[in-house]
This record gives C-alpha cells, sequence and structure tokens, in this order.
C-alpha cells in the first residue's frame, strides 16, 4: 500500500495538472516523494512507495547504454561502490513483472498528463526486457496522448516538451496509427510556431527534421504544409545569417534536404551563405587558430557534398587553395607552456656512469649501443604516460584535439583517446623523446669529451651501409655536428640515413625499387621502406628489445611524429633545424 502522504501529494497533481518548474519535472516529483519519505527515518518503504519514486527518477532519452538495457529510459546516474562496483540508480533491474503491473493501473487511473506519460512509457519500454512482450496498445496510446496533451497545454518546459513530441513520433510509427501520427505531426508544427525567437536554435529547425527528413517517408505531409516548412527555415536563415552559430544550424538542415532532391543550385546556395557567414565572422577572424579552424568548417561540408555534386567538389577544391594561401600570424594564437624541473648532479652522473662506464671508457661501440637503447620510445613508459596524462586530465582526452606543425599548420585532428588510442599514443611516443632531449644533450656532450671527431668518423666509416660515395657526407656530416654546427650537421645527417636504411634493406633481401609506367623502376621513398620493409629493420635490431621501423617512422616521416626527413626534404619546420635536440636525435639515428 502506498504512504497517505504520498498518495496525496500525487492526488494534488492530478487535481492541479500545473506546469512543471524544470526540465524533466519528473525529478522534481521524485524528489518530492524522497523528502516525504526521508520525514520519518523508521517508517519501511512498501514495495508501492518504491515504484512511485522510482517511476519519476529514470532519466528519458537515455544517452547511452551504459545500463547494457538500451532502453528510452536509464538511470539517473552510475556510480562505484565502496567495492569499486559500477551501481545504477534507479536499478533498472529491479523492476519485475508486478511493478508493471502497478504501472499500467496508475497510468490508466491518473488524470495528470505528465503522471500517465511516465507511468505508461515505463511499461511501453521495459515490458520487452522484463516479460519478453510488448506492452498492450492501450499504452502506447496513452504515452502518445499524454504527451500531446503536455505539449498543447505547455505543461513542460519547451525543451522537455520537444523531447516528448519526438517520443510520441516514434511510438505512433512504431504502432502504424496513422490518425496519431497525423496528430502528432499538427503538434509538432505547432510546437516550432512557438519559437518565434531565433536565438534558441534547440527550439526550432526539428519540425523540419522530423518531418522531411528523418520521418519523411513515414509521415504523410501536404504540399502546402511541406513548402511552409522549407519556406520558415529558409527565412529564418535570412534573419540569422551573420550570426554563424545559427546560421550552421539552419544551413546543416536545408543543404541535406536540398542534396537529397539533388537540388545543386539550391545546396550551394545555402552552403555559399555559411561560408560568407564564417569568413566575415568577427570572432572567427580574431586569430590564427579561430580563422583557420572556420575554413576548415566549411572545407568539411564541401567535402561532405563533393562526391556527389560537381560544384561542391569545385568548392571543396577552392577552399583548400585557400587554407594553403592564409595569412596567418600564430604567435597572436599560440602560447608557450614551460615547465621546470630540478635534477640532482648525482643523477646526471649516475646516468652518465652508466653509459660511459666507471674509472674505465668502454668499447666506443657499447657506448653507441647504450646511448641508443637509452634514449628509444619504450612502449610501456610511453602507454604508462598516456594513461596517468588521461587519468589526471580526463577532459583533454574527451574532445577533438588539434595538432599543429612546428610551423604553425593544423595538421591533424584527434578525436577521444577511446576511439583513436594509435594516433593519441604517436604524439605522446614523440612527446616522450623530446623529454629525453635533455639527457640525450648530456650523453653526446659526453661523447664528444671522450672521442675525437676522427675516431667517431672513422667508426661509421667502417659500417658497410656507407659507400664510398657517402664517405665525404659522412665526414662533412660528423665534423659540422662536432663543431656545434647543427644546421648543417641535420641537413647532411637526413640523405645519410635515407641512404643507409636503403642499403640495410637491399643487403637483406628487401624490395628497394618497383616498375613504373616507362618500362623502367622508381625507387621506394623513404616511407615506403619503412612501412613496407618494416620486420627487415625489426629483425636486424631485434635485440635492442624496441620497435625500431616504429622509432624510425616517428622520427623520420610521422606527421605526429618529428617527421624530420618530410620536412627537411620539403623545406617545412626550417627553424628547428638550428637547434641542437634534432641534430642529437638524428645523429643517434
Amino acid at each position: 500500500m502506498i504512504r497517505n502522504e504520498i498518495k496525496t501529494y500525487l492526488e494534488n497533481l492530478d487535481r492541479e495538472q500545473k506546469a512543471l518548474a524544470s526540465y524533466n519535472g519528473e525529478h522534481d516529483i521524485a524528489k518530492a516523494i524522497k523528502d516525504i519519505l526521508a520525514k520519518d527515518t523508521n517508517y519501511k518503504p512498501t514495495i508501492e512507495d518504491i515504484a512511485e519514486q522510482m517511476a519519476f527518477d529514470f532519466m528519458a532519452e537515455y544517452p547511452n547504454d551504459n545500463s547494457g538495457w538500451e532502453t528510452y529510459h536509464g538511470p539517473m546516474f552510475i556510480l562505484p561502490n565502496q567495492q569499486g562496483q559500477m551501481v545504477e540508480y534507479p536499478s533498472i533491474k529491479r523492476i519485475d513483472e508486478e511493478t508493471l503491473k502497478y504501472w499500467a493501473k496508475r497510468a490508466i487511473e491518473t488524470k495528470n498528463p505528465i503522471l500517465s506519460s511516465r507511468y505508461a512509457d515505463l511499461v511501453v519500454d521495459f515490458s520487452p526486457k522484463v516479460i519478453n512482450k510488448n506492452a498492450d496498445i492501450d499504452l502506447f496510446q496513452i504515452v502518445i496522448d499524454s504527451n500531446i496533451a503536455i505539449c498543447e497545454k505547455s505543461l513542460a518546459d519547451p525543451l522537455d516538451c520537444k523531447t516528448k513530441i519526438k517520443r510520441a513520433l516514434v511510438l505512433a510509427i512504431q504502432i502504424n496509427n496513422q490518425e496519431k501520427i497525423a496528430k502528432v505531426k499538427e503538434t509538432i508544427i505547432n510546437l516550432e510556431k512557438k519559437a518565434t525567437t531565433d536565438d534558441k536554435p534547440g527550439l526550432w529547425g526539428f519540425a523540419f527534421k522530423w518531418l522531411i527528413l528523418d520521418f519523411g517517408k513515414k509521415i504523410s505531409l501536404s504540399g502546402t504544409e511541406k513548402t511552409e516548412l522549407i519556406k520558415d527555415l529558409e527565412d529564418r536563415l535570412k534573419r540569422v545569417e551573420k550570426d554563424v552559430w545559427l546560421a550552421e544550424n539552419a544551413v546543416s538542415l536545408l543543404a541535406e534536404y536540398y542534396a537529397i532532391e539533388k537540388d545543386e543550385k539550391n545546396l550551394m546556395r545555402v552552403l555559399g551563405v555559411l561560408e560568407n557567414s564564417l569568413k566575415t565572422n568577427e570572432r572567427s577572424n580574431s586569430d590564427a587558430l579561430l580563422k583557420t579552424h572556420a575554413y576548415e568548417q566549411i572545407h568539411e561540408i564541401y567535402r561532405k557534398y563533393a562526391n556527389r555534386f560537381a560544384e561542391a567538389e569545385k568548392a571543396n577544391k577552392r577552399l583548400s587553395q585557400e587554407i594553403g594561401q592564409l595569412d596567418l600570424d600564430w604567435n597572436k594564437s599560440l602560447k608557450e607552456i614551460s615547465v621546470t624541473t630540478e635534477i640532482k648532479q648525482k643523477d646526471i652522473d649516475d646516468f652518465l656512469k652508466a653509459i660511459f662506464g666507471d674509472k674505465e671508457q668502454g668499447k666506443l661501440e657499447t657506448i653507441v649501443a647504450k646511448i641508443v637503447i637509452n634514449f628509444l620510445p619504450k612502449k610501456e613508459a610511453v602507454e604508462k604516460q598516456l594513461k596517468d596524462i588521461s587519468g589526471k586530465h580526463p577532459l583533454q582526452f574527451l574532445c577533438t584535439t588539434q595538432v599543429i606543425s612546428d610551423d604553425g599548420i593544423p595538421i591533424a585532428k584527434l578525436s577521444t583517446l577511446e576511439e583513436d588510442y594509435d594516433n593519441h599514443f604517436q604524439r605522446y611516443a614523440s612527446q616522450y623523446l623530446q623529454f629525453g632531449s635533455f639527457f640525450l644533450t648530456l650523453a653526446t656532450d659526453e661523447l664528444k669529451k671522450r672521442v675525437s671527431k676522427q675516431n667517431i668518423t672513422e667508426y661509421f666509416s667502417n659500417s658497410t651501409l656507407f659507400g664510398n660515395d657517402n664517405k665525404e657526407y659522412l665526414e662533412r656530416a660528423i665534423s659540422a655536428y662536432w663543431d656545434n654546427d647543427y644546421l648543417v650537421a641535420s641537413h647532411l645527417f637526413n640523405p645519410l640515413i635515407e641512404s643507409a636504411t636503403r642499403e640495410l634493406i637491399k643487403n637483406c633481401g628487401g624490395i628497394i625499387l618497383r616498375p613504373n609506367n616507362l618500362g623502367g623502376y622508381d625507387r621506394l621513398t623513404l616511407c615506403q621502406l619503412l612501412k613496407g620493409q618494416g620486420n627487415i629493420i625489426e629483425n636486424v635490431f631485434s635485440g635492442m628489445g624496441q620497435n625500431m621501423a616504429f622509432y624510425f617512422r616517428l622520427v623520420l616521416t610521422e606527421k605526429l611524429g618529428m617527421n624530420l626527413r618530410n620536412d627537411f626534404a620539403h623545406g617545412f619546420g626550417k627553424k628547428k633545424f638550428f637547434t641542437r635536440d634534432v641534430s642529437d636525435r638524428l645523429f643517434m639515428l
């Protein structure tokens, strides 16, 4: 039996039928029931009390399927208990056949459409999961009629009304009741007409989206109704076209419609409105990053339609050219962040001792090998770093991340860590290399003190990977590096590394040439060699205990890595080739 105070409270709601105070106002009902139960700590809630409270604490239009039920309603929250197990509230698993029967009874007897809608909808939603069959058709109709009444009488917040009328539309289509579909359609159109202000895009455009785009094949629209919906959205676009956010909301809907209709002229017209809005918006042009983002937005939209419409493909190519020609001042957009870390001299001494030995210096080949091994990106270390950072700063990995090149060009967008782990790993592996640049510099400085440029040049000259045509390159590169002329050293190291890699693969029986259409052969590029013949590099350096092919790509050819070979070859990021850390890393290769 239900507690008298709760019964009285619900009866008052039935009589008053006034608008709820907040969005998803059902939770206000649940709170009121909780407050009643909390007054008497000795009172043990009945099954009916719990059913009433639970009914209004479920979240409608549940945003994901964390509950595992894939239902329209879901738990208000899911939190860990003291044992670390995830517990949901309210618990969907507590619903049984008796609970469904109780809600069905309440849906029929109550007069407040907010109450009857929630009771009936829970039965409709959960019956297939709990009792393996659909609810009675009458309960579907109660939800539909109640939600229509809520919207017509404005008993809920406007956004909540929008949610409820969409639910009514989905259920009317599900039971294929044309009379209900027609009534819901009429309510949707009238609901959107109430949205007289343009600055709230959540309250307009939904009639066009649902009745024309999403459910157009299942809803009968008269020619006049369709024309009016299109005209209303076009008129709104004219009013909001100077506001990027509002214009994008209107254009995204109209563009999709005109694309479906194969109306290229109107498609390009509305896309042109958005392009102009983005290009002339004061905020979008306030700094380089925002300006680039604005161009990328419209570029992506043109790209979406480029494979279906010739004019969109032309615009797509035009935007690509314009992005490449933008005059951007990145100094105003990017901020430099530095962190100071104290390193004890003892730590430095111990580090160098581990590489070069204590009293007696080890062999040169052993020293070089130790330097290389110490500064490879260890997979476990990078994974731990990525895990630690994502744990401390989760928001950083819940949205798209823009990656900027050394010369200020956006080169990639990374989605969430879960969706794009490999690229995030590659990016952090590159940062791992940069974090170790200080100790790498210490090691190479110590090497220069202990080994002359003649001896180190002779050491590398004895390698079978450096043929006669590499000898002068090698001598000049080592000499420049030992004399701290890092620009010259880096520019000479790059072709030496590529030549040595090609020689290594050839000597191991790998493929370095491919036929061309002129009857001859083309040399495989370094990128092709490292990706296609990476197994050879792995076998040669198997004793290192690390993925050497990945390391080569990270330093030389990957956009999310240091990309030193490609930047050198194409003249990008020229300033970094003056720096010590780039030369150190190339020497280590």
